[in-house]
């Protein structure tokens, strides 16, 4: 009986770190392919600058630390005169901000930021009005800022955070579209990559920058009994893998269970005056 006992706790701990490596070891890969001219190079655990300054939408210089205000900071790259895409992400990121349930200025602020040094304060302020207006939920204008800055405190930034674009032909720019959380001090925690944005995505990076946890610590746990769907980018419950986990458990359990059972009928006949089999001999 204890060598079955051994051999499963043995076979559920394997299991475990084996799901539980998984997410860690695909985030360290990623973390380690060389730089791309576009795309982004996560840098999870890396801290951005957070005393670069910008020019809000009011045209006045402020600092990423005092727009955090020592909260977590979700920030969107784009640039303003965007043709399409940055409009999506921002569309999706209002559309996540009015379903998080955390509260903007007191779990956490938001900054918009143009990667376009020619974009100035009042393209921010324009571009703020249309979306910040579509808002249904109580949200403070100072904690959603919309900045501008010049060319090289823009590369300070994106540089940091792995962030990479480029103009094309045409003199737009080619460019990746993401999220990227950071923690009150800088600490990049995770990036959400896309158009559209799941809400507990946006939930989980919140609680993820208060700890100052990056992502593939706590998400590790979190992958093993969720996934995402490609179609509909948002999470789905493993249901069969939780079962799994939850089978072995149980297996596992009932074995002592057993075990500790019979220790204790055992136990009950050598007080009842019973001669055990060792004692017969």
């Amino acid at each position: 009986m204890k060598t079955i006992v051994s051999r499963a706790a043995a076979v559920l701990a394997l299991w475990l770190t084996t799901a539980l490596a998984i997410p860690t070891a695909r985030a360290a890969e990623i973390s380690a392919r060389p730089h791309v001219r576009v795309g982004i190079d996560m840098k999870l655990g890396k801290y951005i600058p957070m005393n670069l300054v910008f020019k809000g939408e009011d045209g006045r210089n402020v600092t990423l630390k005092e727009i955090s205000g020592g909260k977590p900071l979700i920030i969107d790259m784009a640039y303003y005169t965007c043709p399409g895409i940055c409009d999506a992400v921002l569309a999706g990121l209002t559309a996540a901000l009015d379903k998080v349930t955390e509260t903007p200025g007191k779990d956490f602020n938001v900054a918009t930021i143009s990667f376009d040094p020619a974009d100035t304060p009042a393209i921010a302020m324009k571009k703020k009005e249309m979306y910040w207006g579509l808002l249904r939920r109580p949200f403070p204008a100072d904690d959603w800022r919309f900045l501008t800055g010049d060319s090289a405190t823009i590369h300070d930034l994106t540089n940091s955070m792995g962030f990479y674009f480029m103009r094309d032909k045409y003199l737009k720019f080619t460019h990746p579209t993401a999220l990227i959380v950071v923690d009150k001090n800088g600490k990049i925690i995770r990036y959400i990559q896309g158009t559209s944005f799941a809400p507990v995505d946006l939930k989980m990076a919140i609680m993820e920058a208060q700890t100052g946890t990056p992502e593939q610590i706590i998400s590790s746990v979190l992958a093993v009994c969720f996934s995402r769907d490609p179609k509909s980018n948002q999470l789905v419950f493993n249901i069969l893998q939780v079962v799994g986990i939850g089978t072995m458990v149980f297996i596992a359990g009932f074995i002592v269970f057993l075990r500790s059972t019979k220790k204790k009928f055992q136990k009950s006949n050598t007080a009842l005056g019973e001669v055990s089999p060792r004692e017969r001999s």
